[in-house]
């Protein structure tokens, strides 16, 4: 054989021997190997579970440990007494009415617990409804609502609830016996309502960390620091109202639930803006529902879970989104921050109300009256706008005209007319765009020359006679353009009878008998039609005297040395006048001239017209003597 051929027959040899005795190299090195491995994963497997059976053991230990804190006092009558009076005191300071609370149900659940009920009825809104749930929840109780049934009385928003609640708590019987729910203690000194630094006394069962909450009657408050016997507070806490309180006012730690059962970390970083977040594990965390949870100081709300991903909602209750690394704790959020999260929810809407269909909202600009403006003033104008919808950027207005110093600010038109600007009616068009509705209106702007005022004639002093009519016109002129209507009126408290006709400027009056003789001030305006319309005024000053004509009487005529004499007396004042023809006679307003006298009458010449007096009569009976044919 060559040397090649010995090789190769060599090395078929020896895989021959090696696959006939591989099945006794297996059996005898290779399985025995093979099984104490095997055996040793089933030991280390086992090992798990007990680690993790003693680490559920522990943590169950920790849990019911914190349960026992937290639990009503281990008497069942206590522990119902109590949780009774506390419901009563959440249920009054929600505002619920018509309370009517009675012990229930007590369930004894071995020799580990017993389950107190309480059942709650009474009246109240929906708001004050969620406010009573948002303080049972808030509160560090092992508690819990079993039964909660509604209805409704009306539609509207505050239309009351007949409400109905069994509320149990739990009374574990390792509990630590107490005869209070909560530790109490007492104002040392006057708080009044806007009050910030509180004097205590007898507050040793109180924490010494702050922050926590307290309740003093229908307030909650926060102590934010503590200084010996002096706290810091913050008050109205969940939408409670300050009050003032007196010393001796005693009150009671409120906690809030810290209860938070998950514990895991972030498969990977996240930024602030992400959205879905990988978890190392989803194990005593919520199921099936949304709850909250804590990286940080940042709050995000889970509201969907799928293998291990989480989709989120970042920053709630007012924290900030923030980025967050690889293997940061992820732990659920406390129960109180539950509640304030979910009666942010369901508080705003009243499931019981009728929903109020959306509002459409249609753009319009209302009507724009006529608008005058006179020169050397200024326009503006704010212009009626409605159906604006407040979601969407305000509207914008525009005026289409080019008018010099018309300009549009927000909802305001305002012109100050140029100096070359002439006078007349401008028509203006006003714009307004919101969105995709469009709308236009016009109206109309006048502009007005300045107005002057009307200009009266000066009235010099005028006579008038008790019982005798007096009668003048005013007179008075406008220089604007084009003419204006004038209107007389009297401007002020004016003599009794005192009349002036309103467009011809006419003033009438007949003194009284009894008027007294004096000077008369008589004041008269005169307005003209401008826009604005001005106005002018003027006294008049009127003298009221004696009616000397209605008492003086021709009483008599004599011949002396051939002429006629004639006697004219006044009764009034008992004067006696002689007068012969040719003399003139002033008698009140009446100027005569005697023409001739006879003894039955005087022939007197008044304006150039002859007029006669008959004896015995006097000079308010003058005749015309043209009316007069005959005489005798």
């Amino acid at each position: 054989m060559q040397k090649r051929e010995k090789i190769l027959a060599l090395i078929f040899g020896a895989v021959i021997v090696f696959w006939l005795g591989m099945p006794i190299l297996h059996s005898t090195f290779i399985e025995p190997i093979e099984s104490r491995e095997n055996q040793l994963n089933v030991i280390n497997n086992s090992i798990d579970q007990k680690e993790q059976q003693e680490l559920e053991l522990l943590r169950s230990a920790k849990q019911l440990g914190t349960w026992v804190e937290h639990s009503l006092p281990p008497d069942e009558h206590d522990a119902q007494r109590l949780y009774l009076e506390w419901l009563n005191d959440l249920a009054e300071l929600s505002g619920i009415s018509d309370l009517k609370l009675s012990p229930g149900r007590r369930i004894r659940e071995g020799k580990t617990y017993i389950a107190v009920q309480v059942s709650l009825e009474g009246t109240a809104t929906y708001q004050q409804l969620c406010h009573f749930l948002l303080h049972f929840y808030q509160t560090d109780l092992l508690q819990n609502i079993v039964r909660l049934e509604l209805k409704s009385t009306g539609t509207g928003k505050s239309d009351p609830l007949e409400v109905k609640i069994t509320a149990e708590g739990l009374a574990l019987t390792k509990a630590k016996p107490r005869e209070q729910l909560f530790p109490r203690a007492k104002v040392a000194a006057i708080l009044n309502f806007d009050g910030t630094k509180m004097k205590v006394q007898d507050v040793i069962d109180f924490p010494s960390q702050t922050p926590f909450r307290i309740r003093i009657n229908q307030e909650f408050l926060t102590v934010t620091e503590i200084s010996e016997d002096t706290w810091t507070i913050v008050r109205g806490a969940n939408s409670t109202v300050p009050a003032r309180y007196d010393a001796g006012t005693p009150f009671e730690l409120s906690p809030l639930s810290q209860y938070s059962e998950g514990n895991t970390k972030l498969q990977q970083s996240i930024t602030q803006d992400t959205e879905l977040i990988k978890v190392l594990s989803s194990k005593h965390f919520p199921k099936g529902q949304r709850f909250l949870i804590k990286i940080n100081n940042e709050i995000l709300n889970v509201i969907n879970q799928t293998n291990g991903e989480w989709a989120v909602q970042r920053g709630v209750l007012d924290t900030k989104p923030t980025a967050h690394s690889k293997g940061e704790v992820v732990m659920q959020a406390p129960q109180y921050l539950q509640a304030v999260f979910d009666y942010g929810l369901v508080a705003p809407s009243n499931p019981f109300a009728k929903p109020v269909p959306d509002k459409v909202y249609k753009l319009e600009l209302k009507e724009i009256p006529k608008q005058t403006i006179v020169r050397g003033n200024i326009l503006e104008l704010k212009i009626p706008i409605v159906g604006i919808n407040p979601s969407i950027n305000a509207p914008v207005l525009s005026v289409k005209e080019k008018l010099p110093g018309l300009v549009m600010k927000s909802d305001k038109l305002k012109w100050s007319p140029a100096k070359e600007q002439k006078a007349g009616v401008y028509p203006i068009t006003i714009a307004a765009v919101q969105g995709d509705q469009t709308q236009e209106k016009v109206f109309q702007i006048e502009l007005l020359e300045k107005n002057t005022p009307p200009k009266i004639e000066a009235i010099k002093s005028v006579v008038a006679y008790q019982t005798q009519p007096l009668s003048l016109f005013v007179k008075a002129s406008d220089v604007d353009l084009p003419p204006q209507k004038l209107k007389f009126e009297l401007a002020s408290e004016a003599p009794e009878g005192v009349k002036l006709n309103l467009e011809t400027g006419e003033l009438t009056w007949t003194p009284a008998a009894s008027a007294e003789l004096k000077d008369y001030v008589i004041t008269v305006k005169v307005s003209d039609s401008g826009t604005p319309p001005v106005s002018s005024t003027e006294n008049i000053t009127v003298k009221v005297l004696l009616d000397d004509a209605f008492f003086t009487f021709l009483t008599g005529s004599i011949n002396v040395d051939g002429k006629k004499i004639a006697w004219l007396r006044n009764r009034a004042t008992n004067q006696k006048q002689e007068v012969q023809a040719g003399d003139t006679i002033n008698v009140s307003e009446i100027r005569a001239i005697v023409k001739s006298i006879s003894d039955k009458y005087l022939i007197l010449e008044i304006d150039g017209k002859p007029w006669v007096l008959s004896l015995g009569e006097n000079f308010r009976t003058l005749r015309n003597l043209s009316s007069v044919p005959v005489l005798n």
